[in-house]
């Protein structure tokens, strides 16, 4: 970052705490207080997300980037290496293995095969790529770490034990279907100049799918910041993570740790263990590597859960013993990163339950309008969306066109959470029961599934059906009206998210006409049900939850109260009777 951006960046940040402090001064006021305990639960909620916002800027600033030269080619002697599972056609990793044999610096590349086929291996003897398998060595297909079946890390520890550590001082890591551009090598190896870096991180890019997979490009604009500028401020303040699809390591410092870290979070826990051991990483944002996103909804909300409950694991089972090691900064961010979803899990689950909390019991939160939190609110949120266009104008996203609108994003945090809570809730158990916990890969290529399990319908179903059933069963609410409407938006976003899903699988799902009629009932069926709830609970209090939002609202009237006088049918004398009734006020 030069002079100039950190001068504009400098001012928005500035900028950004006046409009913070400007609502947190105002929601704090003791006069907004009703009860305690409602109040200090959705206040944890905002301090949450204010917290993480802050923590973006403040790392942010740290930014750096490698400026050493070009390696001269022999100073290191290199390897890159691939895995690959039996579950991965060797299509997919024919393309990558070609990439890594395509790249400038004098290097070995190496295929880490499962099981391998004989027409891998003649590939790889025709082209000169080198095979490692642990296929029938049983010391390394154990139950646990560091020579575990099944994973990752297992798998490339035969490749450290025979050949890593012994005949090579880097080795540059890759999953199968991540396709490295040309001079991605050069650019891992540039921060090894400095001897103290003993891992180089890398953008993990899921976008090779991009155009076909919705699912993919929800993770691929929502952390895109992350894959870019973050993961550099990390580089100056604090440490960067290894994202398993593709980063290097210094062989030296990688045995020194321990060798690559355990569970399907081998990245972040190998990360740990490099940190622990004194040894520093660097972000390389401009090592460019793209492999697919997950193809399916299936594989997107399979991977929240796993890596969810991976890094709760690695937290309750292995990161103690390796905190002692770190300095306060290392120790606050480890725990942080392993405990994040544990967070969202929470904060999410309390946006989602609160309108339904506030309608069943009657209760508002805080003693607060809703346009006088929202007019509080959104200056400090258009200034966020400002930072983030800022960013994509300087290229600091990774992919650098990354969209910031869009409504695979709005979807993407309504789809994840559920199953990031489940993770959370997996690993804990996990832990009480010591029981062993078996990953499942994601497909890749011609390998991907697109089958939708009735436990995703379900599941979104049921939070749709959660929103709407106090909007309908509850009635004569006084205080907490306005929440009928919010738990409404709550089930209509889970209507959409279903609609989205439901309508990709069918462009792109060639019709098994067996399970058709049957696929149609379920998926129509879901949808009918949250139609014809959702109008109905329209229709019985959109126009008072309406009226209820709108109080303080000065200059404009959406909706408006009648008190009933007498007639048949209408209700109580005296009773309120709510219409929408748009109109300018006086």
């Amino acid at each position: 970052m030069n002079r100039s951006q950190s001068m504009r960046y400098r001012t928005l940040i500035a900028l950004w705490l006046l409009a913070t402090v400007y609502f947190w001064s105002w929601w704090l006021d003791p006069v907004h207080i009703l009860s305690w305990p409602p109040f200090l639960i959705i206040t944890a909620t905002l301090a949450w997300l204010l917290a993480m916002q802050l923590y973006f800027m403040v790392v942010f600033l740290q930014a750096q980037r490698a400026v050493s030269p070009d390696p001269e080619p022999g100073r290191w002697r290199v390897a890159m290496i691939t895995t690959k599972t039996p579950s991965e056609p060797f299509d997919v990793v024919r393309k990558t293995l070609e990439a890594m044999l395509a790249q400038d610096y004098p290097h070995d590349t190496w295929l880490a095969d499962e099981d391998p086929a004989p027409e891998t291996l003649a590939w790889c003897a025709a082209h000169g790529v080198k095979v490692s398998s642990r296929k029938g060595v049983d010391a390394y297909h154990q139950a646990t770490w560091p020579r575990r079946t099944r994973c990752k890390e297992g798998n490339l520890a035969y490749f450290y034990d025979h050949w890593g550590y012994r005949d090579y001082d880097i080795v540059s890591q890759l999953d199968a279907d991540h396709v490295p551009s040309p001079g991605y090598l050069l650019e891992m190896l540039r921060p090894f100049a400095d001897p103290d870096v003993g891992y180089v991180s890398a953008p993990s890019i899921c976008a090779a799918n991009a155009d076909k997979s919705w699912a993919a490009r929800t993770r691929l604009y929502f952390e895109a910041a992350f894959h870019g500028v973050f993961q550099a401020g990390y580089t100056g303040a604090l440490a960067p993570m290894c994202i398993g699809s593709h980063y290097a390591v210094r062989t030296t410092a990688l045995k020194e740790a321990g060798g690559l870290g355990p569970e399907l979070a081998e990245d972040h826990s190998t990360t740990m263990l490099m940190n622990a051991a004194g040894w520093r990483g660097v972000h390389a944002i401009d090592a460019i590597a793209v492999g697919d996103g997950p193809a399916t909804v299936t594989d997107l909300v399979t991977q929240e859960f796993q890596w969810s409950r991976s890094l709760l694991s690695l937290l309750l089972r292995y990161t103690p013993r390796y905190l002692g090691k770190m300095p306060f900064r290392l120790k606050f961010l480890f725990v942080l990163c392993q405990s994040w979803y544990v967070f969202f899990a929470l904060s999410m689950s309390m946006m989602y339950i609160a309108p339904i909390v506030a309608v069943t019991f009657d209760l508002r939160f805080a003693d607060v309008t809703y346009p006088a939190f929202i007019g509080h609110v959104l200056p400090a949120g258009i200034l966020t969306l400002i930072f983030a266009f800022m960013l994509r104008h300087d290229e600091f996203f990774r992919p650098k066109d990354a969209k910031i609108i869009a409504w695979e994003k709005a979807l993407f945090v309504m789809m994840q959470w559920p199953w990031v809570l489940s993770g959370v809730l997996m690993a804990v158990y996990d832990r009480l029961s010591g029981k062993f916990v078996d990953f499942r890969i994601t497909p890749k290529g011609e390998a991907a599934s697109l089958v939708l399990p009735e436990r995703i319908i379900a599941v979104y179903g049921g939070l749709a059906l959660g929103a709407l059933l106090p909007v309908l069963l509850v009635g004569n609410v006084t205080e907490a009206r306005g929440f009928y409407l919010l738990s409404f938006f709550n089930a209509a976003f889970y209507f959409v998210l279903l609609s989205v899903i439901f309508g990709a699988r069918a462009r792109h799902v060639q019709i098994d006409w067996r399970g058709w009629p049957r696929d149609m009932a379920v998926q129509m069926g879901t949808l009918s049900m949250i139609v014809a709830l959702g109008f109905s609970a329209l229709w019985l209090r959109g126009s008072e939850s309406l009226y209820a939002l709108m109080v303080g609202l000065k200059s404009v009237q959406l909706a408006k109260v009648e008190y009933i006088v007498s007639g048949a049918g209408m209700g109580a004398p005296g009773q309120p009777k709510f219409r929408v009734s748009p109109a300018w006020k006086d």
